[in-house]
């Protein structure tokens, strides 16, 4: 949490309780504070899922310093090939293309035009059509 996020909720924390305001005013920095707590919360959240994906990403170019990746699609890394290649699981690349507002037919022709076709040297991406859903 930053200096500036602690001191916003404690100044709407301490406008909640002041005797000076009014019950509807009271009510309503009660309900900042709550706002900016929950944003604090779901930031640490989001920074916490990405350094998740990050490790992924790590993983991979620990065992090939080289290997290439397809930026923006790290949570759908499920592995690596023998020379150390990232491998990603192509339903879930869709996934995060519909998730940031394309159409699964737009996801699925980004994907083809600008991803899949991108040779980008010896340790290019794989992305891997599966037979079976990958939970985590």
């Amino acid at each position: 949490m930053t200096y500036d996020q602690t001191k916003s909720i404690l100044e709407a924390q301490v406008q909640a309780q002041s005797a000076h305001n009014d019950g509807y005013t009271r009510q309503f920095y009660a309900e900042q504070a709550a706002k900016l707590e929950a944003k604090v919360q779901e930031d640490i959240a989001a920074k916490n899922e990405s350094e998740q994906e990050h490790e992924r990403r790590m993983t991979v170019a620990s065992v090939n310093s080289e290997a290439m990746f397809a930026d923006g699609f790290d949570d759908a890394i499920i592995g690596y090939d023998v020379n150390g290649c990232a491998i990603y699981d192509y339903d879930k690349c869709l996934n995060i293309l519909v998730e940031q507002g394309m159409t699964r037919e737009e996801a699925h022709e980004y994907m083809e035009f600008n991803v899949i076709n991108a040779y980008v040297g010896d340790f290019t991406p794989i992305f891997m059509h599966g037979f079976f859903t990958i939970e985590e």
